[in-house]
């Protein structure tokens, strides 16, 4: 996967006296979180009027680096339930919007969040990207997605959920919603190698909990799918997964990581091709414009002999690629990775036909994204070889 080199240290902007008539609080809920802390509030503290720290029984320093940050910070125990000191946070809020991260997410352009928060506040909330960052595997990509991390300071909207927690209109009304550019792009640290299988097992623990007091909910299916995932049990994953896709109303976000781990799962559960094919055709038309699930058909098309179809469908991910790096949101997608492979596929399909002069234009896109791979670059030379004997016959 594409590796993410760590942030520089954000230099401090305290002495800027930025003017808004919008007034900004920025809202934790927080637990020995001393190691992460400093980060998120470094990468927003410029930006916004007031932070608001709910602390549910830290025992390490995370209360005295709080309020170091100039921070209010309420104190109240922990009661498996996430939504709870959320919206005592916000609560204690007065700001006109409120921008709600975790003490392992950090904004990318400090600077930026700001105007990103203002020129968007015509709606009721914002979505950002988030981008999963392994610290643990040097600071590779493992996943990105869209979150709801800023809303509007309204009595009507309110974190609901135990777990896996979402603001919703409380009164059943609407709740508009965009989504951000990359000046509010996010990165994420909280689940790398040696962190996830301890989160995955307390998540795991809180949503049946959950689902016993109240009922097992559609909005549980998709995180009991990802917990099942995380902890390799694959067969739940794929129940799971089935009971979020069929339900009444599907989640806005997650899709994309969703379909990822069903197709891992039919993989590693030994699936008949053609089972994974049909997921991959109901992949594609639910997000035509995520390029990875073309790579997928094509894949399965190519082990299945039907060249001319895996053919097209590798283009055409590349064809959705190149559109969404225009997109600067986009820009380094979960695609990145796959890209080399898919020319590499292509090179191998346009030779088989006989298309020597494609097959290299395609090798030489592969050799762009991996230069120190030499074993390229002996192909490439193979097939100048192959294509100059065809032109002396």
């Amino acid at each position: 996967m594409r590796k993410i080199k760590p942030s520089k240290k954000l230099k401090s902007n305290n002495d800027k006296n930025v003017k808004s008539k919008l007034k900004i609080s920025a809202c934790y809920i927080v637990k020995n979180e001393a190691k992460n802390l400093p980060r998120s509030i470094d990468s927003l503290k410029t930006q916004v009027d007031e932070i608001i720290v709910v602390d549910t029984g830290s025992t390490d320093n995370t209360i005295e680096i709080a309020k170091s940050y100039g921070a209010k910070v309420i104190e109240t125990k922990w009661q498996d339930d996430f939504s709870a000191p959320r919206n005592l946070a916000i609560d204690n809020a007065t700001g006109d919007w409120i921008i709600f991260i975790d003490a392992d997410e950090f904004f990318v352009k400090p600077d930026k969040v700001r105007a990103a928060v203002e020129k968007l506040s015509n709606t009721d909330g914002i979505f950002v990207m988030r981008i999963d960052i392994d610290e643990d595997n040097n600071y590779q990509e493992i996943n990105r997605d869209w979150y709801l991390r800023a809303f509007r300071n309204v009595d009507y909207l309110r974190y609901r959920g135990m777990i896996h927690e979402n603001v919703e209109n409380i009164n059943g009304g609407s709740f508009p919603r965009v989504l951000a550019n990359e000046d509010l792009l996010l990165y994420h640290t909280g689940y790398g190698q040696t962190k996830a299988e301890s989160k995955l097992r307390r998540n795991l623990s809180i949503i049946q909990l959950e689902a016993k007091k109240y009922g097992e909910k559609p909005q549980h299916y998709i995180a009991l799918a990802d917990c099942y995932f995380g902890l390799a049990d694959y067969e739940k994953t794929l129940y799971y997964a089935e009971k979020t896709l069929t339900a009444e109303v599907r989640p806005i976000t997650g899709l994309a990581s969703l379909y990822r781990k069903i197709f891992t799962s039919m993989h590693k559960l030994n699936f008949p091709l053609e089972d994974i094919l049909n997921v991959a055709d109901e992949a594609i038309e639910t997000l035509p414009q995520n390029p990875e699930f073309y790579v997928e058909r094509g894949f399965i098309f190519y082990v299945l002999k039907q060249y001319d179809k895996a053919y097209n469908d590798l283009k055409e991910s590349l064809n959705v690629w190149h559109n969404m790096l225009k997109a600067s949101v986009k820009k380094n997608s979960y695609f990145d990775y796959l890209a080399e492979e898919v020319y590499v596929k292509l090179t191998e399909l346009e030779a088989m036909a006989g298309n020597y002069k494609a097959a290299k234009h395609n090798l030489k896109e592969a050799i762009k994204l991996a230069p120190q791979n030499n074993l390229y670059k002996q192909k490439y030379v193979e097939l100048e070889n192959i294509e100059k004997s065809m032109n002396n016959v």
